[in-house]
């Protein structure tokens, strides 16, 4: 199966696109170097006739070796003003592929990030990267000058001897077919190990990030063998690539041998029949040796190239995947707002699973609304919904009486700050990660955040204080300290809506005091969602949903609910009692 056809080529061309002047001009430089490979061997022709003829140096000779060296001169220049320009397109083209697409890719909703192994993504994306880069270097600057180049060439030997030419193009045809059909066993190959890589790759990411769950259980040995598995199956793929292509290579070998052979064979005797010249005999193996090597490489470049189409390709498939919708110039723009929020009716499913079920509350701007439940029910997904991480399959949600889907998603999002349930940190210094959320904020703002989200106290006993890099995913912090700093971006934001997740979840009874103080200052003037177990935290909620199968099963507030006497008041109890 050929694979050069203009869908497969599509990905290069968009990334190439960019570049077509420089890419121009570089063929001018690469056809102008193979013009002058093609007339230094007539040179040369020319002048071993000629010495041949006089017995000794004339003027012509002279003449014709001085034009020799200074197109050789000339190559050399065309050389390296090629190699540097197609070394900037490589560069900038196979970058502009690994920066396309992880801005796509950030363009994605969580259910594709959800669902996806990060390590799994990076490394198809990096193998695309590098196969781009010797596209372009082994493809459009090599391929097509050798294929040119070998066509005149062959015309070349057909105008001196067409005898000649017809045997050399009986032997490359044998060979181009042998490597056309021989090539597709090699390349589906490499579809097999891009795959065990990319799976493989994807398992030591995510194997890597959760290092302490592997040590807490004694796997290092486990997760060696399995890692040892993958790269033995790769191993087992590219064992038989190899024994294919080593197979090509011998057979490649003996057509280019025995067809070399066979013409040398009949040159001579054409010589020895006066049919051709010495000068022109030595002329044809010149070109025939110029042009084993642009067919040889051909073939060793077609099968990269191949590789290189199905590795690119399959990297490409994430523009497959559909985006979030951002907005388009018919939407809201909304920079400001009160902070009212209006579930009616909200429907969402996921997998055919319905999560929640005809979800109707209205939150008032400024107040406070916590959801409770147990796990699973449907709490996380809910406000997932106000941020539009996820959209509701049926009903609407109404901010300050425009519905959310109508708003510009950036200008919603700016709008919300959110406190994670599982907070995770950038590998950056304490105040670079607090002023994520806000970047042109001052430091004095920074402090600020701190004091109020209680984390001030242990950063500034920190032997860098703010500038304490806080490792992979803020492992050099503990959980409630990650909180906290996270709690610090949100309160950073100014945002009008506010979200946490179970935010006070993984702090001591003395942080979660000061952090309860801290938030009877920040909540002013905001709408705040929370989500917690501990009822302690939500206790002066203005309103409280409890959720139950997707579905809102109570509301109202503390004392309301209490005196209902439902299952907010049982949970209440149980609580209570340290159940």
């Amino acid at each position: 199966m050929i694979i050069f056809n203009g869908k497969n080529l599509e990905p290069i061309i968009r990334y190439l696109r960019p570049y077509k002047k420089a890419i121009w001009l570089t063929a001018f430089f690469v056809f102008g170097e193979n013009i002058i490979l093609l007339i230094a061997p007539v040179l040369y022709g020319k002048i071993i006739d000629l010495v041949i003829a006089h017995k000794k140096f004339t003027l012509p000779v002279i003449l014709f070796l001085a034009a020799w060296i200074f197109l050789d001169l000339i190559k050399e220049s065309f050389v390296r003003i090629r190699y540097r320009k197609s070394q900037k397109i490589a560069y900038l083209s196979s970058q502009d592929l690994i920066t396309g697409s992880i801005k796509y890719l950030l363009t994605l909703p969580l259910s594709f990030h959800r669902n996806k192994k990060v390590g799994e993504i990076i490394q198809r994306f990096s193998r695309a990267d590098q196969y781009l880069y010797n596209f372009v270097e082994d493809g459009l600057f090599s391929v097509a000058p050798n294929l040119i180049f070998s066509f005149l060439a062959v015309g070349i030997i057909g105008w001196v001897n067409w005898k000649l030419a017809l045997i050399y193009i009986v032997f490359i045809s044998i060979y181009i077919f042998l490597v056309v059909k021989k090539t597709n066993p090699i390349v589906s190959y490499q579809k097999k190990i891009n795959k065990v890589f990319e799976k493989t790759y994807g398992d030591i990411f995510d194997r890597t990030i959760n290092i302490v769950a592997i040590k807490s259980n004694s796997a290092e040995e486990r997760e060696h063998w399995r890692n040892l598995k993958n790269f033995r199956k790769a191993f087992g793929f590219f064992n038989r690539q190899i024994a294919l292509w080593m197979n090509l290579e011998m057979w490649k070998n003996w057509i280019f041998s025995l067809g070399f052979l066979v013409l040398f064979m009949a040159g001579l005797y054409l010589v020895s029949l006066g049919e051709m010249t010495i000068g022109q005999f030595v002329m044809i193996l010149a070109y025939v040796n110029r042009f084993s090597l642009s067919v040889y490489s051909l073939g060793l470049n077609y099968k990269n190239l191949q590789e290189g189409i199905v590795t690119i390709n399959r990297a490409h498939k994430i523009f497959e995947e559909i985006p979030e919708n951002y907005g388009d110039e018919k939407s809201v723009a909304m920079k400001n707002c009160r902070g009212e929020v209006e579930f009616k009716n909200v429907y969402f499913s996921y997998e055919n699973k319905t999560i929640l079920e005809d979800i109707s509350f209205k939150a008032g701007a400024g107040k406070m609304i916590a959801i409770i439940g147990k796990s699973g029910e449907g709490k996380s997904t809910l406000v997932d919904l106000i941020s539009r991480y996820i959209v509701p399959e049926k009903g609407s949600i109404i901010l300050d009486g425009v519905d959310m889907g109508k708003i510009k998603l950036k200008d919603l999002r700016d709008l919300i700050a959110i406190v994670p349930q599982e907070v995770m940190l950038f590998n950056d210094t304490i105040s670079r990660n607090i002023l994520y959320s806000n970047p042109e904020a001052t430091k004095e703002d920074v402090w600020r955040a701190a004091r109020l989200a209680n984390c001030a106290e242990f950063i500034e006993k920190m032997p860098r204080s703010y500038e304490q890099m806080v490792g992979e995913r803020g492992m050099r912090l503990s959980a409630g300290q990650r909180q906290r700093v996270a709690i610090a971006r949100a309160i950073l934001r100014d945002p009008r809506i506010l979200i946490l997740d179970e935010a006070t979840s993984a702090l001591d009874s003395e942080s979660e005091k000061y952090i309860q103080e801290a938030w009877e200052e920040v909540k002013k003037n905001r709408t705040t969602f929370v989500i917690a177990h501990r009822l302690s935290t939500i206790r002066k909620a203005d309103l409280i949903l409890v959720v139950e199968k997707g579905r809102i099963i109570e509301e109202g507030d503390h004392q309301e609910l209490v005196e209902k006497g439902g299952v907010y008041q049982k949970l209440s109890e149980l609580q209570q009692l340290g159940v």
